[in-house]
């Protein structure tokens, strides 16, 4: 479990991403996602530069479909997501769509969509463990993510030998510090909430040596009814991009350290991110499918992996990007 974050070095452009997702009355009734996000172009000195902000909710129901989307968006973007399902087809969607710009912190928000309403799952799981956990082994059944998804959702890893015995496939979270004590750079959050869920992003893209290097962390935590946050799903990710003269930006090298995790066998996925080198991060999100499929891959990884395509646009706001293309 991390309990510090690196502040960004002057010359560094740090998005963040916070997701509070509480249930709709209940669980199963549908979901209430409350986001905020910003970039923040860090010069040190006290004259860091806010580049973009947004705020946005989300309400989904039962049948995990959008039904209300409030935010500075325009009718042409949100107006065609009312009854969309979030579970499958709604990246596609977005993506199909030219009112919204794919690197925006509005594309980010909506792109979280399908895995918080995965990770809700967990929360009910959590709470029934609180509360009456013999009622586990049917809500398992129905609700449980299928077998050879992930690394660890293997066939006969952890989770799935707590399935078929029966018994409750999330015994604990370890207490999460709060995350306005790992780093002081992290855009202002609402107050926790009681039985939620809370999914943060950094992402920080800092010029060096001709390219640039990348941190990343996410965290996926659960606040239950006393306020105390457990952490679900923890990553750090460290890289390398290099742009070249054609305006791509090539991964060179990956590096990605698992903290936090529901079961044994999700840091199995963790070394399988090197097989990203060499990937222009305009491709990132099909070499990410394609080479993290299933129990190569963790589901939360991979999205963190994915949130690299963030990085061309993020490269625009520093300084010395400005430079070489003037030059």
């Amino acid at each position: 479990m991390l309990t510090s974050l690196p502040d960004p070095a002057p010359g560094t452009v740090r998005r963040t991403l916070s997701l509070e997702v509480s249930p709709d009355g209940d669980w199963s009734a549908g979901l209430r996602v409350t986001a905020s996000g910003r970039d923040l172009l860090v010069s040190g000195g006290g004259a860091d530069r806010v580049v973009r902000e947004t705020r946005m909710s989300v309400t989904v129901d039962a049948a995990s479909r959008v039904t209300a989307v409030e935010s500075e968006l325009p009718a042409a973007v949100t107006d065609p997501l009312i009854g969309a399902t979030v579970v499958r087809g709604f990246r596609a969607r977005l993506a199909a769509g030219d009112e919204l710009d794919p690197s925006s912190l509005q594309a980010a928000v909506l792109d979280e969509l399908p895995t918080v309403r995965l990770i809700s799952g967990y929360a009910q799981v959590i709470e029934l463990i609180a509360g009456r956990g013999d009622a586990l082994a049917s809500h398992h059944d129905r609700r449980s993510p299928p077998v050879g998804i992930c690394a660890g959702w293997a066939p006969g890893a952890t989770a799935d030998t707590r399935v078929r015995a029966g018994v409750p496939v999330v015994t604990g979270t370890p207490l999460a510090p709060a995350l306005a004590s790992m780093t002081a750079c992290f855009h202002t959050e609402p107050v926790l909430r009681p039985r939620s869920m809370r999914r943060r992003r950094i992402l920080d893209v800092t010029a060096r040596g001709g390219g640039y290097e990348i941190f990343q962390y996410h965290r996926d935590s659960h606040v239950d009814a006393g306020l105390r946050e457990g952490a679900l799903h923890e990553y750090e990710v460290h890289a390398r991009v290099a742009p070249d003269s054609a305006g791509e930006h090539t991964l060179e090298r990956i590096d990605v350290v698992p903290h936090a995790l529901p079961f044994a066998e999700c840091p199995l996925a963790a070394p399988n991110a090197a097989d990203l080198a060499g990937v222009p991060l305009r491709d990132i999100t099909a070499a990410v499918k394609g080479r993290l499929a299933g129990t190569r891959g963790c589901t939360h990884l991979n999205d963190t992996l994915r949130f690299l395509r963030y990085v061309p646009a993020l490269t625009g706001y520093l300084p010395e990007a400005t430079t070489r293309k003037a030059g």
